[in-house]
């Protein structure tokens, strides 16, 4: 799923495809909220920065944030306590936070 949303993202920022400008139809105008392709390609690159630093913590993140886990599911997809999860969680969010942030 990250990859695929990845590649999505960076394809919409192909030259040819108008770069990094954005173009909101009136219709989509809502849906501002989410995260463009540049936030996304940033994650993407942070993320594999953590999982070089901790790889449990960059899975515990793929599998929350682009796979919509639960805490109890990503506990027990990758057989470890939902309390070890949780501790992952904010320490990668906090790193995550930091490297998207520029520090």
């Amino acid at each position: 799923m990250r990859r695929g949303l990845v590649d999505y993202a960076r394809q919409r920022l192909a030259d040819k495809r108008g770069g990094d400008k954005t173009f909101v139809s009136l219709d989509d105008a809502g849906e501002l909220a989410t995260p463009s392709g540049i936030e996304l390609i940033a994650l993407d690159d942070a993320l594999t920065s953590l999982a070089a630093l901790d790889e449990r913590q960059a899975h515990v993140v793929e599998l929350r944030y682009f796979g919509g886990l639960s805490i109890a599911e990503t506990a027990a997809h990758l057989g470890i306590s939902p309390a070890t999860v949780k501790r992952d969680w904010e320490s990668a969010r906090v790193w995550l936070t930091c490297q998207l942030a520029g520090g």
